[in-house]
């Protein structure tokens, strides 16, 4: 009986798993599982996610050799050529393994000695896009419970492809995964990537200016302002910053600052004081905003996705 699939991925030289994979909000989202007590991360695929024939796998990724090493990735099953190539370059997209940080780290020698640059994503775009629709304008408890429904009930373990997703109507799937008016915007996007009509090669081509990339997203049913930026900073565009209540709240807490009646006053101050980052003002920013959850609540890794990383508010933060 053959092996199930076995990878090893080279990974640059300050990367190390835990802090890599425990970077941003998307680690603790469905299907991903970061065991701390194992230093593993764990995540289900379904091959169509690529643009392949259905097969489904779950990986275990680990880094045994520590920092800098090669990562190792064991299949449950054996995988198919084609879907171990996609599953290589999935890996490689969620830790940006080809990320430049060399003038982030000039300019932040704190992000240097941690090895922070290389935000996790998803696995496509099309996830990335979903999750952040996900996200908007409702608290993080019930944005880990809309994801966890949608792998559960739609993709069947794995995060849904287009071509799932595209079959449910908004009814259905407002019914079955608790995602409220976000129905309507997941499924209409889902069937424009079904369609061909949105490419995930047309968004992260480097030909692309933010600017025309930041036009293309507003257009769409479902992204503004913030969730727009929160998709630039996601397709490596880091000058970017998606203003919301957490970042008055850092700015507040870290100038010592009464927050004002109305925080859109506070746009200015903060873009000036990120301002030196340039071109990279997310991550400065994103930083900062980590490294005071850790501060409160113990390193990323150490977070069990059941109780830690389940319930974060703005409330229990607002200190």
């Amino acid at each position: 009986m053959p092996r199930p699939s076995r990878l090893s991925i080279a990974v640059p030289a300050d990367l190390w798993l835990p802090t890599a994979v425990c970077s941003y909000g998307y680690f603790l989202l469905a299907p991903n599982r970061w065991r701390p007590q194992e230093f593993t991360w764990e995540r289900s695929f379904d091959a169509a996610e690529f643009g392949l024939p259905e097969e489904r796998f779950h990986a275990t990724i680990d880094q045994p050799a520590g920092r800098g090493a090669p990562l190792r990735v064991r299949c449950d099953v054996v995988v198919s050529p084609p879907a171990r190539q996609a599953l290589r370059a999935a890996i490689g997209r969620m830790l940006r393994l080809d990320k430049d940080l060399r003038q982030l780290h000039r300019a932040l020698p704190a992000a240097k000695r941690r090895g922070y640059g290389r935000l996790i994503r998803s696995a496509t775009l099309l996830e990335d896009m979903v999750k952040t629709i996900t996200s908007c304008n409702v608290g993080w408890p019930s944005t880990v419970r809309m994801n966890q429904l949608l792998v559960e009930r739609v993709g069947g373990g794995a995060f849904p492809s287009a071509e799932r997703l595209a079959r449910w109507t908004p009814a259905r799937l407002q019914k079955v995964c608790r995602v409220g008016y976000r129905a309507k915007r997941i499924i209409g996007l889902a069937r424009l990537f079904a369609k061909g009509q949105l490419e995930a090669a047309w968004f992260e081509s480097p030909e692309r200016s933010t600017e025309e990339l930041r036009e293309k997203l507003l257009s769409l049913d479902g992204f503004g302002p913030y969730s727009a930026a929160n998709v630039l900073q996601l397709l490596d565009r880091d000058d970017e910053l998606p203003i919301d209540t957490e970042t008055y709240r850092l700015y507040c807490k870290r100038q010592g600052v009464e927050r004002p009646v109305n925080p859109l006053a506070l746009h200015p101050q903060i873009i000036t004081h990120y301002e030196r980052y340039r071109p990279h003002r997310f991550l400065a920013y994103w930083f900062e905003l980590w490294r005071d959850y850790e501060s409160q609540r113990g390193e990323a890794w150490t977070w069990d996705a059941d109780t830690v990383g389940s319930s974060f508010t703005a409330a229990q933060l607002d200190k």
